[in-house]
């Protein structure tokens, strides 16, 4: 039976950055204590960057808000500065990561600034590596598949997607094509062929994912994952998993400036990786901490 322990303290940020402290989750099995280090911090993303020593993470996988004036349990999604604060933001992000790292960033689309999702993207100082559509619902032989926030406008298409950004410093960083790469279908006649004529067994993933929110009845994110103060914009478990084996990272550290109810952190921990992540709103943050207790 595993023993679970978990230490927290109340640092400076440069004390916290220097010793890797903040939420510490150490996972004792067999009596071996094997440290796995889980950091979340109740603060904005921006003053604890400021003190964050370049090239501290590997990989970043995040969804700041859309500035689409959404309802969230204390931060007011509506900026008239928007653009700028988010080129802010990335600047700082690309200076922490790693020059073979990877920024895996989500944006949704705004209908009152359509083009702000792209400038937002064009300001970010590492390069484009992979442009990915995350469908969250498609329209495929008569039928929808998958869930999207529906609206009653007369005008607007049901939106069943969104963007995710892949940059990396040069934009020619290695990705793992077989981690992220999907087994070739069994019924399907030219499967062995391929697998032949490839030396391989699966087939590489696309820039366009389909991936569903997890909800109890595909209609609304439930509780589990969203809190009593429902967080509005969660993406799913399998998102994450996706990008992180786009990666390729088996260790090192995972970092979210905007980690909302921890989905990121939850994975993290799923694979065996570091996490450091940032969440201004108490309220996100102690659902986070509570919801990694429980998994821990």
């Amino acid at each position: 039976m595993c023993l679970f322990g978990i230490c927290a303290w109340l640092l400076t940020p440069k004390k916290q950055l220097k010793l890797r402290l903040g939420l510490v989750v150490f996972i004792a099995s067999n009596m071996q204590k094997l440290p796995l280090y889980i950091m979340i911090h109740n603060t904005d993303c921006l003053k604890f960057l400021e003190t964050t020593p370049d090239e501290s993470f590997d990989v970043c996988i995040t969804s700041p808000p859309y500035n689409l004036g959404v309802r969230y349990s204390d931060y007011k999604d509506t900026r008239g500065d928007y653009v700028e604060w988010m080129s802010e933001v990335w600047h700082e992000v690309c200076r922490v990561l790693k020059p073979d790292g990877h920024l895996f960033l989500n944006l949704g689309y705004s209908k009152e600034n359509p083009f702000d999702t792209y400038k937002v993207a064009e300001n970010v100082p590492w390069k484009l590596q992979n442009n990915i559509i995350w469908a969250k619902a498609v329209e495929v032989d008569g039928k929808v598949r998958g869930y999207t926030i529906p609206h009653q406008s007369k005008r607007y298409l049901q939106n069943g997607w969104e963007h995710l950004f892949h940059f990396t410093k040069n934009g020619d960083t290695p990705i793992d094509l077989e981690w992220s790469g999907v087994p070739y279908d069994e019924n399907y006649g030219n499967a062995k062929r391929n697998e032949k004529r490839s030396g391989r067994n699966y087939r590489p993933t696309t820039n366009c994912w389909h991936i569903t929110y997890k909800s109890k009845a595909t209609k609304y994110i439930t509780a589990e994952i969203a809190g009593l103060n429902k967080h509005p914009a969660i993406y799913p478990e399998e998102f994450v998993e996706k990008c992180l084996k786009v990666s390729g990272l088996k260790k090192g550290v995972i970092f979210d400036p905007f980690m909302g109810t921890g989905t990121t952190a939850v994975v993290a921990k799923q694979y065996g990786l570091d996490y450091v992540g940032c969440e201004i709103d108490k309220d996100y943050h102690k659902f986070s901490l509570d919801r990694l207790t429980k998994i821990l």
